[in-house]
């Protein structure tokens, strides 16, 4: 018998449109753009959605052609010039397949491009027209912000239940195997989704703790249900800003449309009815400073939220900095602060010289100016290392061109791309033992969690400005569902939220 034929994509950026980082085809390059042949070579054996969809092709018996892996740092607006780009060695890819007998993709769920709002649905639904009724599933982030177009085209949405996403690569694979049972004709999929008014904070989507540890479990639950195939829950994304932007969820059911709708209309009630738990309130940044300084032990993790280059933020703020160095905090390792003119002056140098910088604050003024200072450059170098963590495991990471500078008794990593720090071998890579540090400030929301979390004495989210606040009132949104909680929690008062209830 021959094997069946499928196709296989990943098109994945998460947009955050307040940012001024444009996401051109440069961006994608920076981190991932592949085609064909390529896409095997940098994914096989790998812990990845990429590697989750080859490892369950090879599982269950299929062929695979790779067409394109689109893949960018968060930032803002797609162009549409990348977006016809991707979109176009997507379709082509599939095409020159010739002879396939499904199609399975790697989306993120909250791209934005130039005229695209809802890019994942559009990108759905161009595959969809082009392959007719050959069915075609896909695997998501637990960001995504899902829309109707997204469910209509697509015949099993699959998101990760995890963040950290530790889960990508099994998410992937299952999305595989669902389409396998499609094909055999044991899964006839039916869909509903249902989104309550509800735009979680990135700290209060943290799976790892209550209130998304409840959801998590009842979808769980739910999946031991005869007829109920796969239940996603997804916190959503808010600065996509966009009309669905927030918490969604899919129960896909074999052929029992009935309990699909009934099971995520139970989803949706739960989380409404445990909302206010979804409020977050962290530190101000000179009381965590201060706790740092009184600790017995370290190292303690200072999580710079508002910062958060995962969200679409610069990756350079200097807020943090500039409070840790008029406190006179010493110990501290800072993972990251992107400053290519900074790193290619340190690289210059050489390690053993002081050098005098004006680091980090160079994109805009939401992050902090910035800073004028002295640093001694310890080490320089082409910021490579491999994964050995426990999200993407096994997949290298490039930084560019990195420097480790020492300043007032800190070690700073500057970088020459964005990112944020989600594993010990970034530390590690440089020579620093990430163990030994007094404090580690880390740009990140919540990724950072999954490695950090058995090191660490303590864990403190700041309450730091930027683009990834959790403040979300704060933001001029255009376009997202009002009302909404949190954002409208104050202004509603009494009589509107038991009304929201009752509906």
């Amino acid at each position: 018998m021959t094997p069946k034929r499928i196709a296989l994509g990943t098109f994945s950026h998460e947009t955050n449109v307040l940012s001024n980082i444009k996401t051109d085809l440069s961006e994608f390059s920076k981190r991932h753009l592949f085609r064909g042949d390529e896409i095997p070579i940098h994914f096989r054996g790998t812990k990845t959605a990429a590697g989750g969809l080859i490892d369950g092709c090879e599982m269950n018996g299929f062929e695979f052609y790779e067409t394109v892996h689109a893949s960018a740092t968060p930032s803002g607006k797609i162009t549409e010039e990348a977006y016809e780009h991707i979109l176009g060695s997507l379709l082509d890819g599939i095409n020159a397949a010739k002879t396939y007998d499904g199609v399975a993709l790697h989306l993120h769920g909250a791209a934005v491009a130039e005229g695209h709002d809802d890019v994942e649905g559009d990108v759905l639904g161009e595959v969809r027209r082009l392959i007719g009724k050959k069915p075609l599933v896909a695997s998501f982030d637990l960001h995504a912000n899902y829309t109707e177009k997204m469910v209509r085209e697509a015949d099993i949405l699959v998101g990760y239940d995890t963040y950290p996403h530790i889960d990508e690569y099994e998410r992937a694979v299952e999305s595989v195997e669902l389409l396998a049972k499609i094909m055999d004709g044991q899964l006839k999929p039916t869909r509903a989704l249902r989104q309550p008014p509800m735009l979680p904070a990135l700290q209060a989507q943290f799976t790892g703790r209550y209130p998304m540890t409840k959801l998590i479990e009842e979808a769980h639950k739910m999946e031991q249900i005869p007829d109920v195939t796969a239940v996603t829950i997804a916190a959503g994304f808010p600065w996509s800003d966009i009309k669905e932007a927030g918490m969604s969820f899919i129960v896909i059911t074999n052929g029992n449309q009935k309990l699909a709708d009934t099971l995520a209309e139970q989803l949706s009630d739960l989380a409404w009815s445990i909302r206010r738990d979804f409020l977050v309130k962290p530190v101000p940044i000179r009381e965590a400073l201060r706790h740092v300084k009184a600790a017995k032990e370290g190292p303690i993790v200072l999580a710079d939220i508002g910062d958060n280059p995962g969200g679409g933020t610069p990756c350079d703020g200097t807020i943090v900095l500039k409070a840790v160095l008029e406190e006179g905090l010493t110990g501290g390792v800072f993972g990251v602060i992107w400053d290519p003119v900074a790193a290619a002056k340190a690289s210059k140098a050489g390690p053993g010289n002081e050098i005098e910088l004006s680091l980090g604050g160079h994109t805009d003024r939401l992050h902090g100016k910035p800073i004028r200072l002295k640093a001694l450059v310890k080490r320089v170098s082409d910021g490579k290392w491999i994964v050995k963590g426990p999200m993407g495991t096994g997949s290298e990471t490039e930084m560019g061109l990195t420097a480790v500078l020492r300043i007032s008794g800190n070690d700073v990593i500057v970088t020459s791309k964005r990112l944020q720090p989600l594993d010990l071998e970034l530390y590690r890579s440089q020579g620093i033992e990430p163990t030994d540090a007094r404090y580690i400030v880390v740009k990140s929301s919540v990724h950072y969690r999954a490695s950090h979390e058995p090191i660490a004495k303590e864990i403190i989210e700041l309450d730091t400005p930027g683009l990834t606040s959790p403040r979300l009132a704060g933001f001029n949104f255009k376009k997202i569902r009002r009302p909404i909680f949190p954002i409208d929690f104050k202004m509603l008062g009494i009589t509107e939220l038991k009304r929201m209830d009752e509906d």
